[in-house]
């Protein structure tokens, strides 16, 4: 029997967190959110997602320190990490955010939610 995929959604818009939630949910995904980098690196000691969707521009940490972070822990080597984000990807780019070992997509906002799940299975595969 397959494992329910977890999905782990950080942004700082609680809309659009409840929004990817209900998307994740439906398309029988396990939901996670966090509100903040900070509450992201909380809730990832306590368990361990399949895939990570991070908002790239947010108060507080930084999304750098947050890849870090998450590069740094041994038990996350095998999250894979998608950027959402309302910047253009080469802006991300010209950041050094797609550099990241474990980032392996980039989602620009606003998107479709046959957009999100498609890069979801993609990438979990």
């Amino acid at each position: 029997m397959n494992k329910v995929k977890t999905v782990m959604t950080v942004d700082d818009e609680p809309e659009l967190l409840i929004l990817i939630a209900r998307i994740l949910e439906a398309n029988g995904y396990r939901a996670i959110k966090a509100e903040n980098g900070q509450k992201c690196l909380e809730k990832l000691k306590e368990e361990v997602p399949d895939v990570i969707l991070l908002d790239v521009l947010m108060p507080g940490l930084a999304t750098k320190e947050i890849l870090s972070a998450i590069e740094k822990d041994s038990r996350l080597s095998d999250v894979k990490i998608i950027l959402l984000s309302a910047v253009h990807p080469s802006d991300a780019e010209e950041k050094g955010l797609l550099a990241g070992k474990q980032v392996v997509d980039f989602i620009e906002k606003s998107f479709t939610a046959r957009r999100l799940i498609d890069t979801i299975e993609r990438v979990i595969d």
